[in-house]
């Protein structure tokens, strides 16, 4: 995959092949920061000032402030610059506490660093959630109040991956030790009991930007939505079920290890829900980027 033409570092547009950072960030040596992933349709971002309030939570927590920008200006300038002002894109903004002396102990006025980059969505995307996929019950979870936040340590979610790619998987579900899947590596997942959605509470767990617009969507075309513990068993057993995050939107699951879903095809209640969320963000586009979940028929 090439690297993207054009990246912002500290205010300045710069060439990918030349955005660099100080061997002494605290990202780079510390996970010391944060990003966070929007979607970008016909060259707007999506849910920018949910992803950045997120953001900025999550480094009040670690004890800096996320710079003031013209955020929306910045993206749109990168996507210019990378020839996707009209595309169907993502964005990821990282934000480190900026370089200092390799010391654990954080410098007591930190100076951010800020990186911006930008990338067309991969045409693989669109086979997924047409077709579904196959998820991975990984051994291991990523649990307490640290995960609740999308830090630059994603190790886990690394290993995970690769867990799920070796059981030709496309994505891993963290199971804990009491035996309940709480989330995937760089997902949410939804199980339809009957016609209830059911979702792992959000405690110790990320609290998905996307995950939150599908409970929208579905509260206002008449599904209940639950929130409750989720055994790898009632995932074994679910009929339909799917997973969110900002850039996959809504992939159904069809195969969770060796256990077909349903009928092996992604359900009829997916599908619609799936089409409701597109029709929100077509909505929302063409408002020029004003969200409303809007209403529709019952699923």
């Amino acid at each position: 995959m090439r690297l993207p033409a054009c990246v912002y570092v500290n205010g300045d547009l710069v060439a990918g092949g030349d955005a660099v950072v100080s061997v002494f960030d605290r990202g780079l040596l510390y996970g010391d920061g944060l990003f966070e992933t929007v979607r970008v349709y016909g060259g707007r971002p999506f849910a920018l000032a949910d992803h950045l309030e997120r953001l900025r939570r999550s480094a009040a927590m670690l004890g800096f402030a996320v710079p003031r920008l013209p955020w929306q200006r910045v993206v749109r300038s990168l996507l210019d610059r990378n020839g996707l002002a009209a595309a169907d894109a993502w964005v990821r903004v990282i934000v480190t506490r900026g370089s200092g002396w390799p010391n654990l102990r954080p410098p007591p006025r930190p100076r951010p660093t800020v990186i911006v980059v930008a990338a067309a969505i991969d045409p693989a995307l669109r086979r997924a959630q047409r077709r579904g996929v196959r998820v991975h019950l990984l051994p291991f979870a990523r649990e307490g109040f640290l995960s609740e936040h999308k830090l630059l340590d994603y190790v886990p979610a690394l290993l995970g991956k690769r867990f799920a790619a070796r059981h030709d998987a496309y994505e891993g579900l963290y199971v804990n030790a009491e035996g309940l899947v709480t989330e995937g590596t760089t997902s949410n997942v939804f199980v339809w009991e009957r016609s209830v959605l059911v979702t792992p509470p959000v405690t110790g767990i990320l609290p998905g930007v996307t995950r939150r617009l599908v409970t929208e969507v579905a509260a206002s075309v008449g599904v209940a939505v639950e929130e409750r513990p989720l055994p790898a068993r009632r995932v074994l057993r679910a009929r339909e079920a799917f997973l969110t995050s900002s850039v996959a939107e809504i992939v159904p699951i069809v195969q969770v290890d060796a256990q077909v879903v349903g009928t092996g095809q992604p359900g009829a209640r997916t599908r619609q829900l799936q089409a409701r969320y597109r029709e929100v963000t077509r909505e929302w586009a063409a408002a020029g980027g004003r969200r409303g979940a809007g209403r529709g028929a019952t699923l």
